[in-house]
């Protein structure tokens, strides 16, 4: 950046600086520095839309404390109070976006040093290993997880969170301060719920851009942060050139994994180069058992209700795709068919099915306590209430108990054979992931 404009963006600031003074929203917390035991608060699934989760654009955000690895803390409004606006980023170690927007976030470290202050927040792990994510309410490490050996189970205590964000800069160079959430989620809870969301921040406390998924396209951070400063060097508005891809499958379009799985099914995007390409990327037909959903992934992990999505391809770019069947108990099978298409140049499109198999293994949070099915549930999803179709002996009494994701017994309900249809009331449920536990077996219920 030219010496003469850097000088106007320092005096932009100092305008802003001298005008404005934040008068934020009450506090959400965190106080004291959490101690490395205290337990992580429980969650439940978020299943909406991270676009407009959190605050939006003009709002004025709520005052907050929290503390980096060294103990050491930051405040929101004495940190606005100096003057500068504040970029915050939510990230995780095992959110595969966030690692691959690092190298922007350090470019917007180094460009702007003087002029913004750039914070990273660590929040819950947006793939975590073994357990369930929080943004989907299934089991997936992620292909892109398993082959880098990022796997790392949901902490349950504060000290846990902070060991996996030194893992973290351990092994990835970010400029920017990270800050860790603490143990009830205030930030994530308040400011999200979302895995890799931004706020960009004026200082007088009042939102200039929020971006669901940080510096996404048509999302674009330097042009933001040039708006905000007064200068107009980095909003190129294109949306993609006349460029061409091409498409290959890396797995068989036809997968198998065991019940309660996630059985992907991968490929990749080429840039054929000379421009960026926009990409659409669509689901025509989702035609999956009842219990199960799916999501597209590419350039982030969309949600399992986005059924048609764009994305840029960078030029010469080789983007990884993933198709996630999330399955249920039980033996069955799913199809999808998938478009990929240049927003440019519809000829150059691929169209393909995919198939999900589930086979007669199964899987589950702890897969020692599945056994053979002795009971089924239905609906499922279910809302309002479920009906339990059990076997055994007449006579036998039933003492069913209804799990939450962190293990505690939300509810419990008991009945007796011969009448094994059960029907039980959970309008009283929170909407999210349960496991029915009827003796030694174990099945998974969904909660609408």
């Amino acid at each position: 950046m030219k010496t003469f404009t850097r000088n106007l963006v320092v005096i932009a600031a100092l305008f802003i600086s001298a005008i404005c003074h934040a008068q934020l929203r009450t506090s959400i917390g965190i106080g004291p520095l959490p101690a490395d035991n205290e337990p992580v608060c429980p969650v439940q699934i978020f299943g909406g839309g991270f676009n407009t989760s959190g605050y939006q654009e003009t709002d004025t955000v709520p005052d907050f404390t929290l503390y980096d690895l060294n103990g050491d803390s930051m405040n929101l409004s004495s940190t606005l109070n100096s003057g500068k606006p504040i970029l915050l980023i939510a990230g995780s170690y095992t959110c595969p976006v966030f690692r691959n927007k690092i190298a922007s976030i350090n470019n917007v470290v180094n460009t702007y040093d003087t002029l913004i202050s750039v914070f990273v927040v660590y929040t819950l792990e947006a793939h975590p290993d073994v357990d369930i994510s929080v943004y989907s309410g299934n089991v997936n490490p992620t292909s892109g997880n398993i082959a880098a050996g990022i796997l790392y189970r949901q902490p349950t205590t504060y000290g846990e969170r902070k060991l996996i964000a030194q893992d973290l800069l351990d092994s990835m160079a970010i400029n920017a301060r990270v800050l860790i959430d603490g143990p009830c989620n205030n930030w994530w809870l308040n400011y999200g719920p979302a895995p890799n969301n931004a706020y960009l921040i004026r200082p007088d406390g009042v939102v200039f851009a929020k971006h669901g998924w940080y510096d996404k396209s048509p999302e674009n951070i330097l042009c933001d942060l040039d708006s905000l400063l007064g200068l107009n060097g980095n909003c190129n508005t294109s949306t993609g050139g006349n460029g061409t891809f091409t498409y290959r499958m890396l797995t068989s379009n036809q997968m198998t994994g065991p019940q309660g799985s996630t059985i992907t099914i991968s490929g990749e995007l080429q840039n054929n180069g000379g421009s960026d390409i926009e990409i659409i990327m669509q689901r025509l037909i989702n035609d999956i058992p009842s219990g199960w959903s799916t999501s597209l992934c590419a350039d982030v992990c969309y949600q399992t209700f986005e059924d048609s999505v764009h994305f840029i391809l960078p030029d010469g770019y080789l983007q990884p795709f993933h198709f996630y069947f999330f399955t249920s108990m039980g033996l069955d099978t799913g199809m999808a068919r998938v478009r990929l298409m240049n927003a440019r140049n519809n000829s150059n499109s691929y169209t393909f099915n995919v198939f999900g198999r589930t086979n007669g293994q199964i899987t589950s949070v702890d897969e020692s306590q599945m056994q053979e099915e002795l009971f089924s549930l239905y609906p499922n999803p279910a809302r309002g209430f479920v009906q339990i179709f059990a076997k055994g002996n007449s006579g036998e009494k039933l003492n069913l108990d209804l799990l939450d994701a962190q293990g505690k017994i939300a509810l419990s309900h008991s009945g007796i054979l011969p009448n094994s249809i059960l029907r039980i009331d959970i309008s009283d449920l929170s909407p999210g992931i349960y496991f029915a536990r009827l003796g030694e077996t174990v099945s998974r219920l969904i909660v609408r």
